[in-house]
């Protein structure tokens, strides 16, 4: 199943702030959301994926700053 990576900033507080976020294709045609799925689907709502999987955190940068919860 397709999944959202979100690319985050991990802060000295230990807090991920996110920064952008992009949909990760499965490349299934079973799969709704996935570039390999056939638009025109007649049985789509009981024979494909019609969720997303959990999204994927990926931390990118670090900052030596707490997170804006944590400096207020």
């Amino acid at each position: 199943m397709c999944y959202r990576e979100v690319q985050c900033t991990r802060h000295c507080c230990g807090h991920d702030a996110p920064k952008s976020e992009q949909r990760m294709d499965c490349g299934s045609s079973n799969c709704r959301y996935s570039s390999k799925h056939n638009p025109g689907c007649q049985t789509c709502p009981t024979s494909c994926k019609q969720w997303l999987r959990p999204a994927q955190t990926v931390v990118t940068s670090t900052s030596n700053s707490p997170c804006t919860h944590c400096s207020r």
